[in-house]
């Protein structure tokens, strides 16, 4: 999952605020800049921001003129004034991990989970549906955000000398729309926000903004209204919440569905010695298990672990309930028509069986 912007930490000097995602080396020295460039190995896209921040927050005195991203070799590189120092971050990736306690218990409950039939309640549903609906919506959200930009960037190439814009984030919490424009080297960033259906600039490091503005105004106030509509989906979660046929408990949120168990000390599944996660925004489920025999039982199971696994839908955020009712009454209709279909089959072949021995 990449991130297109550094993060921000106080007292940090970031000229180039938009990361470079490139495989080789930029020629920024070829610019006139006498820039040291350092390099972190091993940084995956998930890790990415955490070692950033880290970076940035041990090296308070250092200017970083630009942050470059290799995809393809999980690589990291720096280049600043000064040599940086990398010990902090060295020294965060060192993990003691303890071996799990009730490990045969967990697997007892997986195997147990696999093997015993679905509920047929109406008023539940699996973990893996409501992990669907969360990558659909993140999936939208995506969508949504790659049509706005590509469009909005090629109506203001119609009136500005090659412009760029990237898409930051919409911050919900301040119901805040943070975007960069370019139109030299670097990316300058705009924030945005509505008040009494107006659209209007909170603060800009662009000398560009008015610009922006007036050629794109009522389209990033489109762009903007959008977005505001996943302000539920972003916003509301449900945590520790208990499972209807299992002993995991549930988290749910935009991020996605997680199973854990209960923490011996601490809350949430960042406290658990178990958990698996299906996010909305990866289609592989993301582990914390330190034990290869739990690992054995899981790996490959994932998907029907989390189709066994049911929630009561009351349980589950306000904003996803109507929906996730509709998915579950259409499941039963779907399971009961399918049940039907396999009544009439055994009658028939009974009916068949019966009048061939009659014959006999």
């Amino acid at each position: 999952m990449l991130i297109p912007i550094v993060p921000v930490v106080p007292h940090t000097t970031v000229i180039n605020k938009t990361i470079e995602y490139s495989d080789t080396v930029l020629p920024l020295n070829d610019s006139g800049k006498d820039l040291q460039v350092d390099s972190i190995s091993n940084v995956s896209e998930y890790s990415l921001e955490e070692c950033l921040k880290k970076i940035f927050e041990s090296n308070p005195d250092i200017i970083f003129n630009t942050i470059q991203y290799s995809k393809k070799d999980n690589k990291v590189y720096f280049y600043t004034d000064k040599k940086i120092s990398t010990k902090a971050w060295d020294e965060s990736r060192i993990r003691e991990y303890k071996p799990i306690t009730n490990r045969d218990e967990i697997i007892e409950e997986i195997t147990d989970l696999l093997a015993q039939g679905k509920p047929t309640e109406t008023d539940c549903i699996s973990l893996y549906d409501i992990a669907e609906v969360y990558k659909k919506y993140n999936k939208a959200f995506d969508t949504l955000v790659e049509k706005n930009i590509d469009y909005i960037e090629r109506k203001l190439k119609e009136k500005m000398y090659d412009p760029t814009i990237v898409f930051y984030q919409f911050d919900f919490d301040k119901k805040q729309l943070k975007i960069g424009l370019k139109t030299s080297r670097n990316y300058d960033e705009i924030v945005l926000t509505k008040q009494d259906g107006d659209l209007y600039i909170v603060e800009s490091e662009s000398a560009y903004s008015q610009e922006l503005l007036s050629y794109a105004g009522n389209d990033l106030s489109d762009f903007y209204d959008q977005l505001l509509k996943f302000y539920d989906i972003k916003k509301q979660n449900s945590y520790g919440k208990n499972s209807l046929n299992s002993n995991f408990k549930i988290e749910l949120s935009s991020y996605g569905v997680t199973i854990y168990v209960h923490p011996t000390s601490g809350f949430g599944s960042l406290c658990s010695d178990f958990s698996i996660s299906s996010h909305s925004y990866s289609d592989k489920y993301k582990y914390d298990c330190n034990s290869t025999l739990i690992l054995n039982t899981t790996q490959g199971n994932e998907d029907d672990i989390f189709k066994s696994i049911f929630i009561r839908i009351d349980d589950c955020p306000e904003c996803i309930k109507s929906e996730l009712y509709q998915i579950r009454q259409k499941q039963l209709k779907e399971n009961s028509r399918e049940s039907g279909k396999k009544l009439e089959l055994k009658r028939g072949f009974l009916s068949w069986l019966i009048e061939k021995t009659r014959k006999i």
